[in-house]
Order: structure tokens, then sequence, then C-alpha cells
């Protein structure tokens, strides 16, 4: 079998989980954007006997079964592949622990292990992990002599390579991360981007978690610059300090957002549904997005437009049940503990994104994450999102849009003035303006 196919097996086993956005932490202390768990092989009695063949054959026809005396396994992964392999080559086996079991007889070594005894060491995978160099050390402490390491899974990174390469060690896995990645992008088990993104991490493991967050940071700031200038070219933001707007709150502000212009503008939406996109992938994570669900009215066209590029379900929550019909509040097919990802044009005080949040969650889904194109930055929203623990994402902010409208010469430096006067405390800036 080749290593194309062992790969195939662990895919089929959901072995393999790829989560830049939310990344793996190994017992290194490293961040990986991607996670093989070659112990769930246990649960699968069919892939596992196709498995131990392959390690089998392995030993019997490249390493030779004269060339060993005992099979060690790595605890706590390695032990049932041990076991797996020693029965069926009909040899005793051993394992070792991570540390001095501190009862009983306090032993490191399990199993009988004699000195000049020649060692097949097996454990799951070889990657960040001490339970293979603490293993080896073990063995070489009990006088015995690791002749060769077998592993299922190799993510690339040479860290323990280079280990068991200065004690002049051979090893071999079946399979490997790059075998794996191109795979489960070539059956769409994950985006190219997360592929990239993996391929990234096996460059530079210690720093990637770094520089991912400098690379997000950089995705978000370059979204906030341009979709402010959209908005401002396209004059779906508008000022009026005589005559404020009404929010449906009830509280009075001197701008007012359009976004549902973009509808007008295909080349600037595109651009912004792009953005969305990109934040999904790179932030949010695609894994975490099951449905895409729309606000009533102005969010649901955004969200149409983003399910269908992403090809995801969509929903859409009103603003009230329905009087008639159906009397319904959710329009669209919604299973539990289906991953909602809320879509809004504008959040202001918030409220409509948390009152649709809650419909969505009422029905056994999940709500986590939350995408708007502006947000005012409200102190009432930042509060509401953290309270019912939903992470708000924008593609841009007031600060920015006011900063991109004194550049451009959108606004004048008076407006910014009573702009910024009314976000730092909008009920009592529409308290003063209603006593004028």
């Amino acid at each position: 079998m080749r290593s194309k196919e062992v790969a195939e097996i662990l895919l089929k086993i959901n072995a393999v989980s790829v989560n830049p956005e939310h990344p793996f932490k190994y017992a290194s202390g490293m961040l990986s954007p991607i996670y093989t768990d070659c112990r769930v092989l246990s649960s699968y009695p069919n892939e596992r006997r196709i498995i131990i063949d392959q390690l089998v054959g392995f030993v019997t026809q490249e390493v030779g079964l004269g060339n060993i005396d005992i099979i060690v396994g790595t605890a706590h992964s390695g032990i049932s592949l041990a076991t797996y392999l020693a029965q069926r080559l009909a040899l005793p086996m051993a394992y070792v622990r991570t540390s001095v079991k501190d009862y009983g007889k306090r032993r490191q070594v399990e199993g009988i292990l004699e000195r000049e005894q020649k060692v097949l060491l097996l454990s799951d995978i070889m990657s960040t992990e001490r339970d293979i160099p603490i293993t080896v050390e073990a063995i070489e402490k009990a006088g015995a002599k690791v002749i060769h390491c077998l592993t299922i899974f190799s993510n690339n990174l040479g860290i323990v390579e280079s280990f068991l390469e200065k004690k002049n060690i051979k090893y071999h896995s079946l399979t490997d991360v790059e075998t794996v990645l191109f795979l489960a992008s070539k059956k769409r088990r994950i985006s190219p981007t997360e592929r990239t993104i993996a391929l990234e991490w096996m460059r530079n493991p210690r720093n990637w978690n770094r520089l991912r967050k400098i690379r997000i940071g950089k995705l978000l700031r370059g979204n906030k610059q341009k979709i402010s200038r959209i908005l401002l070219e396209i004059k779906a933001v508008t000022i009026n300090t005589e005559e404020p707007y009404k929010f449906t709150s009830g509280i009075l502000s001197p701008i007012y957002t359009d976004n549902r212009l973009l509808m007008s503008y295909p080349n600037k939406w595109k651009e912004v549904i792009d953005s969305f996109a990109s934040i999904i992938v790179n932030k949010v994570g695609v894994q975490n997005a099951d449905v895409i669900c729309g606000t009533s009215t102005a969010g649901i066209p955004h969200a149409a437009y983003l399910a269908e590029k992403l090809g995801l379900p969509m929903i859409y929550v009103k603003s009230k049940k329905d009087q008639y019909g159906k009397f319904t509040i959710i329009e669209g097919d919604l299973k539990r503990d289906d991953k909602v990802l809320i879509i809004e044009d504008l959040v202001s005080t918030g409220g409509s994104s948390i009152s649709a949040a809650k419909v969505v969650r009422e029905t056994g889904a999940i709500v986590e994450n939350c995408l708007a194109i502006l947000t005012y930055g409200m102190k009432e929203s930042i509060e509401g999102f953290k309270k019912e623990k939903i992470e708000l994402t924008t593609l841009t902010d007031l600060p920015t849009l006011l900063e991109v409208a004194m550049k451009s010469r959108y606004i004048k430096p008076e407006e910014r003035k009573i702009l910024l006067e009314w976000i730092e405390d909008p009920y009592t800036w529409s308290k003063k303006w209603n006593r004028r």
C-alpha cells in the first residue's frame, strides 16, 4: 500500500482535522492548524486491520524479523499499536511511560526489557512531541538498543527525525502531512487556503502562530480602508447634523449608512462579499459555518450572495413572526447543532443581530460568530455581543470610515467632531439635540 492509500484511510475515519482559526495545541506547547489523531484507528476494525497489515509488511520486508527481539510502544498512543503488531509477529512487547509512575513499583518501562535487546519502537505519529525521545532514552537506560522507529503518520517537521538521526536510529512513517493535505484538498475536505496555511506551518512551526496573527491583522486593517472607500464612493454614507436620523431603537444619529445601495453596484458589492469570504476562511473558519443567516431585511441580500459564493445553505430571520401562513420567523431549513453564521449589514446597537442569534439558538442551532459590513462601535453593541458570547467581526468601523472620509474631504472637520461626540454617548447626544 502506498502513502496515498494510508492517507485516504486516515481521512475516511476522520483522523485529520484542519482548523487554522482555532489552532490545536500539542503537548510541547506548539500551536498547529492541523491535528492528526491516529488513536481513533482503534475504533475502526477494518481500517485498523489494513494499517496493521502495512506495519507487518514493512517490518518483515524492510526491517527483517531476525533484527528484532522486542516491540516497544510509546505511551499512550503507541501501546495499542505495539500490541497489535507484537501479536501478529509473535514477539514480546513492552511500553514506556512518559514519566516514572509515583506508585506501585515506580516503573517507567512496563514489561520485560533486557540488556542488548534489539528494539522496534512503535508510535502513532512523528511530530513535535517528546514521547519518542523519552521512550528512546528509557530503552537505552535499560541497556537495550532501538534499531528502528516506525509510525503511521509524520508531520514532516524534522524535529523528532533529527533526534533519531543523531542516535543513528532508522525511521519510517506510512504516510505524511503533505500527502494527507493533497488528498484532503483534492476531495474538498479542506479549502486551498487551509492547505496553504498548513504547509506554511510546516515550514516554520515555532513562529507560525505569531505570523498567523500578524497576517490576520493585516487582512482586517486592509479591509477596513478598502470597504470604507467603497461605502463613500457609492455615497452610502450621509451626514446631517441639523436634522438627525432616527434609529428603530429611538436613538437620533447625525450619520446614516445605507449599505443596501451596494446592490446597485455589482463590482463594489462583489468586493464586499469577497472580503466576507476571506474573513470566513482566514478568521472564522469554513468549518464553523454550516449555514449562512441573513438578518431582515438588509442582511438578506449579502447573506444570499455569500451563501452562493461559498456553496453553503442559507436562512434568514424576520424581525417578527408572521401572523399568517406558517407563522414562521425563520425562513429556510435549519437543523439542531448547525453552526450558523449571522450576516448583518450595519451594527449600531446590535439589537437586530443579537435578536436573530437568539431566535436561531432557540432551535438548537449554534451561533458563535456574526459578520457585518460596518459597526459604529457603540458600547451597547459591544456589551450585548459579549454578553451573548458572540464574536463580532466587521469589514470596517466608524473610526476608519471617518479617517478615510476626512482624507477624501467627504466630511468637514466640524462634522467629524460632532460624530465623535455622538458615538461617545449617543443617548445623551440625542437628548441634548431634542432640547434644542
